[in-house]
């Protein structure tokens, strides 16, 4: 029987949170956040690559970013600096089929999360599709 390495070590290249590359991650209410089982684990990698795009809905377009602390065991807002509310993600409203949509109409963040052990993507997702990522450097 051979070791199999899980953990993601030092990521030069992100590396898709929901597993396969180009797989969306789960937006849910923050009222589903509990406890260290839910969001996804950030295998304590430095920065989170997140992209927003609209599912042509036109309202509610935006996800904020929840981070989870084991050394807490408490969800908790992402916040950059000395802002109060959570970070925030907007897609712009295309107001075109997904499928007519082109790059310009998608949003993307990248910040920093040492430390954080799961992050979690709160909103409405049947507005938003969410994709997210981590990496080391």
């Amino acid at each position: 029987m051979s070791l199999i390495h899980n953990s993601w070590g030092r990521t030069r290249s992100p590396k898709n949170l929901a597993g396969n590359q180009g797989a969306e991650v789960a937006v849910v209410a923050v009222t589903d956040l509990d406890d260290a089982t839910d969001g996804y684990a950030t295998e304590n990698q430095r920065f989170l690559h997140v992209l927003v795009t609209d599912k042509n809905v036109g309202t509610g377009l935006k996800v904020e970013v929840y981070g989870y602390s084991h050394a807490f065991a408490k969800w908790f807002p992402l916040t950059i600096k000395e802002k109060t509310n959570a970070i925030e993600v907007s897609a712009p409203d295309t107001s075109t089929a997904e499928v007519s949509q082109e790059a310009n109409n998608r949003e993307h963040i990248i910040f920093e999360i040492a430390g954080v052990d799961r992050v979690a993507f709160v909103g409405t997702a049947a507005d938003v599709r969410c994709y997210a990522a981590c990496s080391t450097f």
